[in-house]
């Protein structure tokens, strides 16, 4: 098995390694939260929109919140206090997103 110390980010350019809780996604934290901001915004933009926002983003909206929340617990102090800042700005949010969905009429379409 390849371990996560081996693994470089694959976005063009980046040598950042690739912690070990994202060998799956093989992104380093720096291009993972990016990416999820990304996500993000695109699920507030259809609730703007007045849009549904489908399961599938949702579900990984919420793997962002646990990833993050996991991440900030680890002892160690792995991350910078940029990427730290980062993830607890993506937490808010997360959290934001989910209480308008909670009290608006926007709907979350289910997988077929």
């Amino acid at each position: 098995m390849v371990t996560a110390a081996l693994l470089s980010c694959q976005v063009s350019g980046c040598q950042e390694s690739v912690p070990p809780a994202l060998v799956q996604e093989s992104l380093c934290l720096d291009h993972y939260i990016e990416q999820a901001f990304t996500r993000l915004q695109g699920a507030v933009e259809l609730c703007r929109q007045g849009q549904p926002v489908d399961q599938r983003t949702v579900d990984w909206l919420l793997g962002d919140a646990d990833f993050a929340v996991q991440s900030l617990s680890q002892k160690g102090g792995t991350h910078t206090r940029a990427q730290h800042n980062k993830l607890l700005e993506l937490l808010l949010c997360l959290a934001n997103l989910q209480e308008y969905l909670r009290h608006h009429s926007v709907e979350v379409k289910r997988a077929d």
